[in-house]
C-alpha cells in the first residue's frame, strides 16, 4: 500500500542543478556588499567623483594653473574675468579665445574701469610652456593652457596686485586640502588610540582619559581657536605657522572620536568572540589588532569623511579672519581675506570665486560620507 505524502528523493541531475545554482548565487563578502550598496547610491557616487576631481586638482595644481601665486601684472589690477568664447563677433566658429581688456578712466570721477577690446582676440593654447613647477621632486614647465605670444589669460580676473585669481584658487586648493588631510589623519590616529584603549582597558586609564576629553570639550570652540591661534608668532615662517595651526586643530578635535569609540569598544568587549579570545590566552595586542580595530574602522572612516569638510570650513573661516594661513602661502580662506571691506568686494566681486570651491568641496565630501555611511551597513534598510 503506497504511503501518501512520502518525500521523493532527488535524482542525480537535480543535485547537480541545485549545486550549480548555489555556486551562481554564492553569498557576497562584506567588501562586495559595501561596494554594491555604495554604487547604487547615486548621490554618494557623485560625491566621490567630485572629491576625486578636487583632490586631483590639488595634486596637479602646477599643471592646471597657468601662472604662479606670485606672478603679477601691475597694469591690470582688479581686471574682470575673461570668459572663454568659441564664436566671435562675426558669428564665426573659432578656436577657444578670450577678448583682452583695456583700461579707461572716467574724466569726471577718475574711476578706472576695464572695457572689452573686441579687436584684441587672444587665442588659448593648450599644453603651453610657462613657469616651472615641481611634482614628486621633478620639475616641469608645461601647463594645461595659456595665452599666445606671452599674453595672459585671466579666466576669473585679477586681484588688487594683478595676480590671476584662477591660478591662486587652484594653488590654494593644495594648501586647504593638505590642512584638512593632516588634521583629519592626526585626529583619527590619536582619537582611535585613546578611545579604543579607554574602552578596552577601562579602569584608571579610562578615568584619566575621559577627564582629559571632558577638559577639551568644556571650552567653546571658536573663542578657544582664536585665543590659541593669536598666540602664534606673526613673524615666524609661514610653514611653521601652518604646522602649528594644524596642531591646534588636532588638539581640539580628537576628543570627539575618542569618546565615540570608547563607547563602542566598551560594549564590544563583552561579546562572545572577545571573551573567547581572552579565554584561550590571546594577548591584549592581538585582541585589539585582530578583533576590535577591524570592527571600529568603519566608524573611523565615516567619521573622517564628515570631519574633513568641517576642517575645510574652519580653516577657510579662520584664514578669512586673518589668523590662519599666512602669506606667501595661499589658501581659499586667505584669498577671501582680501575682500574684508565692501569697497574691495564692490570693485572685484569675482574675488569671491574661492567660495564656490569651498561649497563644492564641502558638499562633495558630505555626499560621499552619507553614501559611505549607508553602505558600511549593507544589511540595514535602504
Amino acid at each position: 500500500m503506497a504511503v501518501t505524502g512520502a518525500a521523493i528523493p532527488p535524482t542525480e541531475d537535480q543535485d547537480l542543478g541545485q549545486a550549480a545554482e548555489v555556486r551562481q548565487h554564492q553569498s557576497l563578502s562584506y567588501g562586495q556588499l559595501v561596494r554594491r550598496r555604495f554604487m547604487s547610491n547615486s548621490f554618494g557616487v557623485a560625491g566621490l567623483i567630485l572629491c576625486l576631481i578636487v583632490v586631483l586638482t590639488a595634486v596637479f595644481a602646477g599643471f592646471i594653473a597657468p601662472y604662479s601665486t606670485t606672478q603679477t601684472d601691475p597694469t591690470a589690477p582688479y581686471a574682470p574675468p575673461e570668459w572663454i568664447k568659441i564664436i566671435d563677433n562675426n558669428g564665426q566658429l573659432a578656436r577657444p579665445f578670450v577678448y583682452g581688456v583695456t583700461e579707461e578712466m572716467d574724466p569726471n570721477t577718475f574711476e578706472i574701469t576695464f572695457v572689452r577690446d573686441t579687436e584684441n582676440k587672444i587665442p588659448i593654447e593648450f599644453f603651453v610652456e610657462g613657469e616651472p613647477w615641481g611634482f614628486l621632486g621633478m620639475t616641469f614647465t608645461t601647463h594645461l593652457f595659456g595665452g599666445t605670444d606671452g599674453k595672459t589669460v585671466n579666466l576669473l580676473g585679477t586681484d588688487n596686485l594683478g595676480r590671476d585669481v584662477f591660478s591662486r584658487m587652484i594653488w590654494g586648493s593644495r594648501v586647504t586640502l593638505l590642512m584638512g588631510v593632516l588634521v583629519m589623519a592626526a585626529a583619527c590616529v590619536i582619537g582611535t588610540i585613546v578611545g579604543v584603549s579607554a574602552g578596552y582597558f577601562g579602569g584608571t586609564f579610562d578615568l584619566i582619559s575621559q577627564r582629559i576629553v571632558e577638559f577639551f570639550k568644556a571650552f567653546p570652540d571658536l573663542p578657544l581657536y582664536l585665543a590659541l591661534v593669536a598666540l602664534l608668532p606673526r613673524r615666524a615662517d609661514p610653514e611653521f605657522i601652518f604646522l602649528m595651526f594644524a596642531a591646534i586643530l588636532v588638539l581640539l578635535r580628537w576628543a570627539d572620536l575618542a569618546r565615540e569609540l570608547r563607547g563602542k569598544v566598551f560594549a564590544m568587549r563583552r561579546l562572545d568572540y572577545i571573551r573567547a579570545a581572552e579565554a584561550v590566552g590571546a594577548k591584549n595586542g592581538r585582541i585589539l589588532g585582530r578583533h576590535i580595530l577591524p570592527n571600529v574602522m568603519s566608524h573611523v572612516i565615516v567619521w573622517a569623511t564628515y570631519y574633513l569638510p568641517e576642517i575645510i570650513l574652519l580653516e577657510s573661516f579662520l584664514s578669512f579672519l586673518g589668523v590662519g594661513v599666512q602669506a606667501p602661502m595661499v589658501s581659499w580662506g586667505s584669498m577671501l581675506n582680501q575682500i574684508l571691506d565692501f569697497q574691495s568686494f564692490s570693485a572685484a566681486p569675482w574675488m569671491m570665486s574661492p567660495v564656490l570651491m569651498i561649497v563644492i568641496s564641502v558638499l562633495a565630501f558630505n555626499a560621499f560620507g552619507d553614501g559611505l555611511r549607508d553602505a558600511i551597513d549593507p544589511y540595514s534598510d535602504a
